[in-house]
């Protein structure tokens, strides 16, 4: 018995501590939307901070090459594309996959 008290002591102990850390991450880290009064980021700033926290990264070099491919595209390509896209029904939908993958 002992040995589960000690158990649940260490888990006390770990959990005190990872909510401390918690909460000077939260605090140390500005919060999108938050009420700060600092002037707002541009983008080179913006995409600067996000690439930092982990949330956005250069793109590779096959998404250049698509991105390019779309930009070569005719206005009027680029919107047959889209209509043809929105017309589309997915079955299962695609929600479905996801969650049938997380399983």
């Amino acid at each position: 018995m002992a040995t589960l008290e000690q158990e649940v002591q260490d888990l006390k102990t770990r959990l005190t501590r990872l909510e401390a850390m918690i909460h000077r991450l939260a605090n140390a880290t500005p919060q999108a939307g938050g009420t700060g009064a600092r002037a707002p980021l541009d983008q080179t700033q913006l995409l600067a901070w996000l690439k930092t926290h982990g949330l956005a990264r250069d793109p590779t070099a096959e998404e250049c090459r698509v991105a390019a491919e779309w930009e070569a595209l005719s206005e009027a390509d680029k919107k047959a594309h889209l209509a043809f896209m929105h017309r589309l029904i997915l079955d299962p939908p695609l929600s479905q996959l996801l969650i049938a993958q997380r399983h």
